[in-house]
């Protein structure tokens, strides 16, 4: 019985940490991120199979989970590969609110979320407390993501 129980505890352990990756659609995300929380507001575009996204999640968690800073991801992987994602979200403790992309329509929602996008990833919009919105698409290393959440913040 004991076994059982240890077992059962186990599994329930393991399903209570899996990382959420909730699908979204376009409508969506952009109330996210037209919703003026009067902090800064920073969306990651990532996808598993690139390995500079990758990289840089333990950056954006870590300011995710400090100070007034909101960070969302959101996954442009394709539906078929999101427990790949979930797996390197899970594998690097990520803790932030997690979402698939769900639009077949790329050049839709890329004009959507800037202008000026390719669509090459990784890509981050930060919304400063004004509403205000800087778009990169480009890596960060920490230090430089730092940098332009300070520079952000001090407006």
């Amino acid at each position: 019985m004991k076994k059982i129980l240890i077992l059962f505890c186990t599994l329930f352990i393991g399903v209570a940490s899996a990382q959420e990756i909730r699908p979204i659609k376009l409508p969506e995300l952009e109330q996210l991120i037209n919703t003026n929380t009067g902090n800064l507001k920073v969306f990651n575009f990532w996808a598993s199979w690139c390995g500079p996204c990758v990289k840089e999640l333990g950056y954006f968690n870590a300011l995710g989970t400090q100070g007034d800073t909101q960070v969302i991801l959101v996954s442009l992987d394709f539906p078929e590969d999101i427990e790949k994602a979930r797996r390197i979200l899970e594998k690097k403790e990520v803790g932030l609110s997690t979402y698939l992309l769900d639009e077949k329509d790329y050049d839709k929602y890329i004009t959507s979320i800037d202008n000026s996008w390719s669509g090459a990833i990784p890509a981050t919009l930060f919304i400063d407390k004004k509403g205000n919105r800087y778009f990169y698409e480009s890596s960060f290393e920490k230090q430089e993501l730092d940098n332009v959440v300070n520079k952000l913040t001090s407006k």
